[in-house]
């Protein structure tokens, strides 16, 4: 699925470095209509302010490893590095949601950051 095929759902895409999660292709497919309330949003985290954009996608993948969220954690790992995030921040995010949430957060995430990091130099 294209980034422009829909206004909205194209400037998602194009705020997280031209880069779609699954989960929100699904809900454009499924429910299309719910992507302009997630654009409205999704604002925030788009939007450097008090904190950078890549500041709050990386805490955003300590939430979602402390949220059990297997899916989320590429997606969430991806948007960051595209804000230029570093291995080693994407590791330590990581490594914060382990100390809230228990060490079953690196199982959940280890899938999708060992995902991230084998693409990484492509």
């Amino acid at each position: 699925m294209s980034c422009n095929n829909n206004k909205k759902f194209g400037e998602m895409c194009s705020n997280m470095g031209g880069f779609a999660p699954d989960t929100l292709k699904a809900i454009k497919e499924l429910n299309p209509d719910f992507i302009d309330l997630l654009h409205e949003m999704d604002e925030v985290m788009v939007t450097d302010d008090a904190l950078d954009k890549k500041t709050k996608r990386l805490m955003a993948l300590s939430c979602v490893a402390v949220r059990m969220c297997e899916d989320c954690i590429y997606a969430q790992a991806r948007v960051a590095k595209n804000y230029g995030a570093t291995k080693k921040e994407i590791l330590e995010s990581i490594q914060v949601a382990v100390l809230i949430g228990g060490v079953p957060c690196w199982s959940v995430a280890k899938k999708g950051i060992a995902k991230l990091f084998s693409e990484w130099d492509e």
